[in-house]
């Protein structure tokens, strides 16, 4: 028997680091880049359900009253981010790997080849 959800309920979580104070009192506009992390069904008791999704923010942009962006930090450690790129070139690069098996790949091919990655990063 298919349940019958009553709500689909996004709940909001996390924080964002923000370079510059912002006021109380004021509008601001903001856009959020994130991901659903979970998902539960609640029970009305009335036959029907409430669908709950965590989002949690990944990249948030705050625009205050003059359209002006607020600059914030990005809460992802730069292994995530490395990992998010790495499954973006999986994604665009014709391959026959995992998503996974790709990712080993190419982290065992910078562990080799560490020496080289460095110096190429500080000659630039």
């Amino acid at each position: 028997m298919e349940k019958e959800i009553n709500d689909y309920v996004l709940r909001l979580t996390g924080k964002v680091s923000l370079l510059q104070p912002i006021e109380i009192g004021k509008n601001y506009k903001v856009i959020i880049s994130g991901s659903i992390t979970s998902s539960e069904l609640k029970d009305n008791h009335d036959g029907t359900f409430n669908s709950y999704y965590k989002f949690e923010p990944v990249l948030v942009e705050t625009i205050n009253e003059l359209g002006e962006t607020i600059k914030s930090k990005d809460p992802r450690s730069k292994s995530k981010l490395l990992r998010a790129c790495l499954y973006q070139d999986w994604k665009n690069i014709p391959n026959n790997k995992s998503d996974e098996d790709f990712y080993d790949f190419v982290m065992d091919y910078i562990i080799r080849n560490h020496d080289i990655i460095v110096e190429k990063a500080l000659i630039i």
